[in-house]
Order: structure tokens, then C-alpha cells, then sequence
């Protein structure tokens, strides 16, 4: 008995292929060929086009995250403008600024605001005996005091050395403002801890209100520095 014979599946799909092929016109060919052509043509731009995108899309995170880095060395350059440079309180030109807005809304709301200058006693001798940097561990300490007692409403500015100026909004009257101001000579009068060591120091605070002392920014930190030597004057250590 003969046994079966197979076709080569190879063979057989060859002729298979060439089969179709052959049915095919010269026409159909050529068409086929430009369908193959031009999709492979448009796989080429499609993969491009992707290259281009993704280049285009780190291009801008890049320029996004340049802009942000900016705009963060903007704000922090505009705070140094503004800011002393050791304890980050306000510094005397941008106090001024405060003073004088603080006039023109007092004058649209009929209000009273105060203004104390407040210059510490006896801070030299501190410098002298333990080293600047141990007098600016005072005045840093001196800076949280005055933040914890005034309220977000209210400014701080060094105005220079151990002199600060402090910009009460709302006081009613100089009771009030004195009243605010001997809490604030108890407060300095407590132990300062620099180098190992712990010192005690005291304040002279001058109280300028208006609009009973004056209408200018200037002419009230005036008032109230001559208020503060007054201070001085009896002993230190006061308010006036």
C-alpha cells in the first residue's frame, strides 16, 4: 500500500503567495506598493512627530521649572529689600512706608494708632564683654519678644543697633499705649542667654500717638524718639 503524499508547507505557501501575486494586474501592484509606501512614510512622521512632541514637552517643563526658580528668587530678593538683614524685620525705609499708610487709613476711619521707639539700656557693654556675635543673639532674642507681644495687625522694624520701632494699630488712647508699652519693659527685663552665660538688660520705650503728637510719618518717629531719651533721662528702664 502506498503511503500518503504531503506538500511542503513552505513550498506550498510559496506558490501560494506567488499565485496571488500573479492574479494580481500590474495596476494592483503598483497600487499595493504605494499603499505600503506611503504608510510606511507616515510611520516615519508619526515617530517624528513623537520625538518632536517629547523634546518639545521636556523643553517646556524645563522652561517651567526656570520660571518657577525665578519667580522664587524674585520674591526672595524682594523680602531681603524689605527686611534687616539679621533679624528680618522690617527696615526703616519700608517702617516708613507703614507709618504713612497707616496715617491715611486712620484718617478715612477716624482712628488712633501708636507708635513706640524702643531702644534697649546698656547694650554696649554687652558687645564689649562677650563679642558682636553674642550682642546679635540678644537682638534676636529681643525680636521674638516683641513678635509674641504684638499681633499680626501690628509691625515690627529695627531701626538701627538695639533700636526698634514698634507700629500699634488701633491703640485708643495713651493709656492704652502706656499700658502695652510697661508690659513690654517687663518683658526686655528678662534674662537674655548668649555664650554660655545669662544677662540681664533693660528697656527705654517712647510713645508717639496719633493724631495727637503728629500727621507725618517722620515727625512721629521724632516724637516718639524723644519720649524714649526721655526714658533714659529717669533711669531707663520705662515707658513714656
Amino acid at each position: 500500500m502506498n503511503e500518503p503524499q504531503y506538500a511542503n508547507p513552505q513550498l506550498l505557501r510559496n506558490a501560494m503567495l506567488q499565485l496571488n501575486f500573479e492574479a494580481l494586474s500590474a495596476e494592483m501592484v503598483r497600487m499595493r506598493c504605494e499603499v505600503i509606501l506611503q504608510q510606511n512614510i507616515w510611520l516615519q512622521q508619526q515617530q517624528h512627530l513623537l520625538q518632536h512632541n517629547q523634546l518639545l514637552l521636556l523643553t517646556l517643563m524645563q522652561a517651567v521649572s526656570q520660571n518657577a526658580n525665578t519667580q522664587t528668587k524674585l520674591q526672595q530678593l524682594t523680602l531681603d529689600s524689605q527686611c534687616d538683614a539679621l533679624t528680618k524685620t522690617l527696615n526703616r525705609n519700608i517702617m516708613l512706608d507703614r507709618i504713612s499708610q497707616a496715617i491715611s487709613m486712620a484718617k478715612r476711619q477716624q482712628s488712633h494708632f501708636a507708635l513706640l521707639f524702643i531702644d534697649l539700656d546698656r547694650f554696649k557693654p554687652v558687645n564689649d564683654q562677650y563679642g558682636h556675635a553674642a550682642g546679635d543673639a540678644v537682638i534676636l532674642q529681643v525680636c521674638e519678644r516683641l513678635t509674641a507681644a504684638v499681633r499680626d495687625s501690628d509691625a515690627i522694624s529695627r531701626h538701627g543697633g538695639d533700636e526698634f520701632l514698634l507700629l500699634l494699630n488701633d491703640i485708643k488712647d495713651n493709656q492704652a499705649a502706656t499700658l502695652f508699652a510697661n508690659r513690654l519693659v517687663q518683658a526686655l527685663a528678662q534674662p537674655y542667654q548668649i555664650a554660655g552665660a545669662s544677662v540681664v538688660l533693660s528697656a527705654s520705650i517712647g510713645i508717639a500717638l496719633y493724631p495727637e503728637h503728629s500727621h507725618s510719618a517722620k515727625a512721629l518717629i521724632s516724637c516718639a524718639d524723644a519720649a524714649m531719651y526721655r526714658a533714659k533721662q529717669q533711669g531707663g528702664s520705662r515707658a513714656c
